[in-house]
């Protein structure tokens, strides 16, 4: 009669396990493999077949331990692989050689009878670690996607220094909420950075001005006037004119001009500068 249980059958094992466990791994081959063999010894080393082991236990605080002593070593080791784009399938499916490994030992061939309860629990394993490691890829993508937009945002309203005491903020694109918040931040912290008495925000590669965007704008140029600088908008094409018009936007506290060139020019006059030919 077989009376080990999955906890004291796999401890029994685990050497065994562990070898076999090495030899399928190394039989497969993908362009992870070395970062996907570096997981798994360091998953190893970190007690991992102990922990499968003690999964099964009937006491409880064993049981918690191993839960608690997997997701832990998954949350160490688990990252280098993100950080190198092993695809979370290629992390998960090295464990499930570990079930045929089980299938195939002398004892479970000889007590087939224990094949479908052992199977059925180390099933709930691997539920438990493979949710663990879905959970981890996706916080790590988050995390990246995260700081590639905050990343992405930042190029997108850089303010310029041109001359001393002038900066120059080129914006393309959409404005809404969320990146005119970030505009009024760069402009206000570059304008105190360069020490600018001057600074131009330039509108040429906004497709769209409406009611919004204008306010943000007009927000953004009270701001920098509060810390002792003047705004110049510059870009204002014939349809972006006739846009604020029709929409009775008050833009008389701004400084408007249609093109770079003539705000450079004011901005230069505003600074005690000018330019001159050189003959």
């Amino acid at each position: 009669m077989f009376r080990k249980n999955s906890q004291q059958f796999i401890h029994t094992h685990k050497d065994e396990i562990e070898k076999l466990w090495k030899e399928r791994r190394t039989t497969a081959s993908s362009s992870y493999d070395h970062a996907i063999e570096t997981f798994i010894t360091c998953m190893i080393h970190d007690g991992f077949l102990g922990y499968f082991a003690d999964f099964f236990s009937k006491e409880e605080e064993v049981h918690k331990g191993a839960i608690v002593g997997i997701e832990q070593a998954c949350y160490r080791h688990v990252p280098q692989c993100t950080e190198v784009d092993v695809p979370v399938s290629a992390v998960v499916q090295p464990f499930y050689l570990i079930r045929d490994i089980l299938l195939e030992t002398e004892e479970i061939q000889q007590h087939p009878t224990f094949i479908l309860p052992l199977m059925k629990e180390v099933e709930q394993f691997f539920f438990r670690l493979i949710s663990v490691i879905h959970d981890i890829y996706a916080s790590t993508w988050k995390n990246k996607l995260l700081a590639q937009r905050s990343a992405m945002m930042e190029l997108s309203a850089p303010l310029i220094p041109l001359f001393e005491n002038i900066t120059v903020m080129p914006i393309v694109g959409a404005i809404d909420t969320e990146r005119a918040q970030l505009i009024t931040q760069n402009l206000l912290y570059g304008a105190i950075k360069y020490e600018s008495k001057v600074v131009l925000i330039d509108i040429t590669g906004v497709a769209e001005v409406n009611t919004m965007v204008a306010q943000h704008i007009i927000k953004a140029a009270e701001a920098i006037h509060l810390i002792g600088a003047e705004c110049i908008v510059v870009g204002i094409r014939p349809e972006i004119a006739q846009t604020m018009i029709s929409l009775g936007i008050d833009m008389d506290m701004l400084t408007t001009l249609s093109s770079m060139s003539q705000g450079l020019r004011v901005a230069l006059e505003k600074t005690g500068k000018e330019i001159r030919e050189i003959n």
